[in-house]
């Protein structure tokens, strides 16, 4: 199908939640997929997206979408910029 990504491995999401967690020590990665928030936004099936969210539970980030086969490539620098676009910081 051509509107479908592989699935990313227990060992790609477990290393990005430790890249997530180096860039972000305050805060907690909530991690969704395809239709996770309140319809089928994703841009293809089995994209991994995240929020942050704070000790309190408020958001801090608007929804970051990343391809299955970008995960192993991710640096916390990386995840940073991806926030920042996220969140409408163009720079």
């Amino acid at each position: 199908m051509g509107n479908q990504n592989r699935k990313a491995t227990k060992s790609e999401m477990a290393r990005i939640r430790r890249v997530i967690k180096a860039a972000y020590p305050d805060l907690t990665p909530v991690f969704g997929g395809h239709g996770a928030y309140g319809g089928h936004r994703a841009p293809r099936d089995h994209t991994i997206s995240f929020r942050l969210q704070d000790e309190r539970g408020q958001f801090c980030s608007n929804v970051v979408w990343v391809m299955p086969d970008h995960l192993r490539g991710l640096t916390p620098e990386d995840i940073r910029g991806l926030v920042e676009r996220a969140n409408g910081k163009r720079g």
